[in-house]
């Protein structure tokens, strides 16, 4: 990991434009919370930045591309919280959720020891009163403690680290953290693995970026790296697998004109 160069004083950043303008295929992921979205001590309270959703959907719209949004929530949040007019692909649960283009959705489950130690994890906490805590997704569950004191957080923190360790979990579960909290999911689907993926069905000199902020989004940035571009969104830089930082939401929504303005020249 190193510190990304900002964008706006990349020195590929005006060639980046240039191939956008004339390549024939184009590939954007962007992750939604911290990326798209400022966070929000309410999580479904966490609307996307005004701006972004008049941008991206024109960009959705173009034909020579796909637009994909790759996140750790569940798809029926991600509906709710991005309601495009025009229909856009999403990987939901870091993975293990997909709702395509044309509204097909699959799931991938969790085996029955995953399902096992998840439901225990989520019992457990709700029965010490945690239940406002909880995010119970379809195949993982999130603690947050956003805008809680310090010592709430920790003791939040131990509570779900002790569920998880007394529930044995199988080594293909994991207790992963992230910004304000920690979730149990399993390690089969990352959203690294979702960037390989779709990386695999698309031409290999195609402009491509991916989006994110969180440490999740890390191993999208390690796949797409060699591919594509890596960008990480966040109001203060850290070191990153990402190759460059943009600082929401003013920078957000100028890349975002640059893409509609570069990508629309090429249909």
């Amino acid at each position: 990991m190193r510190l990304p160069v900002r964008w706006e004083e990349a020195g590929v950043r005006e060639k980046f434009w240039r191939d956008l303008r004339t390549a024939k295929r184009w590939l954007l992921l962007l992750d939604y919370d911290g990326t798209l979205a400022p966070f929000h001590v309410d999580r479904m309270k966490a609307v996307p930045y005004a701006g972004v959703v008049e941008r991206l959907e024109p960009v959705v719209t173009l034909p020579n591309g796909r637009v994909v949004v790759i996140s750790g929530r569940q798809i029926e949040d991600l509906k709710q919280l991005l309601p495009l007019r025009q229909p856009i692909e999403m990987w939901g649960s870091h993975g293990r959720e997909h709702l395509l283009h044309d509204g097909q959705y699959r799931v991938a489950d969790l085996t029955s020891d995953e399902r096992r130690v998840v439901d225990a994890v989520t019992s457990g906490m709700i029965e010490r009163g945690f239940s406002g805590q909880v995010e119970l997704k379809p195949t993982a569950v999130a603690v947050h403690w956003r805008g809680l004191p310090d010592n709430e957080q920790i003791m939040l923190r131990e509570t779900a680290e002790k569920l998880f360790a007394g529930a044995k979990p199988p080594e293909t579960l994991e207790m992963m953290p992230f910004e304000s909290g920690v979730e149990v999911r399993s390690r089969s689907r990352t959203k690294g693995q979702v960037v390989a993926d779709i990386l695999a069905e698309e031409p290999k000199d195609i402009p491509a970026v991916f989006l994110g902020d969180d440490w999740t989004d890390e191993d999208g940035f390690a796949e797409i790296c060699g591919r594509g571009v890596g960008i990480l969104v966040r109001p203060e830089v850290r070191e990153s697998c990402a190759d460059y930082h943009l600082t929401p939401p003013e920078e957000l929504l100028g890349f975002l004109d640059r893409w509609l303005e570069n990508a629309k020249v090429s249909v």
